[in-house]
């Protein structure tokens, strides 16, 4: 998986902001919770950063944001956006971070864990370079699963398992607060950032399935994928009787905060 994913991440950094990006307006709400919880004038270091989409409202609520990544193409388009003004950006993994203990008030994670070799160990570095007392930040997108997002995005998932028996989706889930715990840190309960409603057709999923624009078709090989879509495909003309009538999905932007001890438990 390590020698696939920076190849899609290079493939999908020009157009992931049309797929991922946020409404200007949310972008600024989720930029000023992610600064509340990481106190006035902090250093944060986001793990992935990708193109800058959280970071840079993060930066503009009062932040000092410093960003890594495995992908170059990815940065490119961050520090196209931000200019060389608000973000200090540095490629590089995030399993295995270039800094000194203790160095920032702040770390943030979002959509990124999950795609590490070994979650566990980015995630004890993202304790590691926190001061004693920093927060630790997740953070995710989250879509009404009874949407044409949520239902599709199941039945590829559902697909793929029976193509590739005994296989399962990437993700740390509850794991990840049980590692937290272990690691000395005391986790609160989420926090919704910002929810909003937009458009969406089955039409529109389907082809960012098919472009690798979603990021739940980024492990898969192309025959995976393409036998995985012949049969959604089939299966979404069958419940649905216009592929392209858009829907209000519901979505929201979910945070969880950890609180580093004074001791990290190894």
């Amino acid at each position: 998986m390590t020698g696939v994913l920076p190849i899609r991440f290079d493939a999908i950094a020009g157009v992931y902001d049309q797929v991922r990006g946020h409404p200007p307006e949310v972008a600024e709400q989720i930029g000023r919770a992610i600064a509340a919880l990481a106190g006035n004038d902090a250093l944060v270091l986001e793990l992935g950063i990708g193109t800058g989409r959280i970071a840079l409202p993060v930066a503009l609520a009062g932040c000092r944001v410093v960003g890594i990544d495995i992908s170059a193409a990815m940065l490119r388009v961050a520090r196209a956006k931000d200019g060389g003004e608000a973000l200090w950006l540095l490629q590089g993994d995030i399993e295995h971070l270039p800094f000194a203990d203790g160095v920032f008030d702040a770390t943030l994670a979002v959509h990124v864990l999950h795609l590490a070799r070994d979650w566990r160990s980015a995630l004890a570095e993202a304790l590691r370079v926190l001061r004693p007392g920093g927060i630790f930040v997740q953070g995710r997108d989250w879509r009404d699963p009874q949407s044409c997002v949520g239902r599709l995005r199941s039945k590829l998932r559902e697909t793929v398992m029976e193509l590739l028996p005994g296989s399962r989706p990437p993700g740390a889930g509850a794991a990840i607060g049980q590692a937290l715990a272990k690691l000395g840190a005391t986790v609160a309960p989420e926090m919704v950032a910002a929810s909003w409603v937009a458009p969406i057709s089955p039409a529109q999923v389907l082809e960012e399935m098919a472009s690798r624009s979603d990021a739940e078709t980024w492990v898969l090989d192309d025959a995976i994928l393409n036998a995985a879509l012949e049969r959604l495909r089939a299966w979404a003309a069958s419940v649905y009787d216009d592929l392209n009538q858009p829907e209000m999905v519901e979505q929201r932007f979910i945070l969880q905060a950890a609180r580093r001890g004074v001791e990290i438990t190894r």
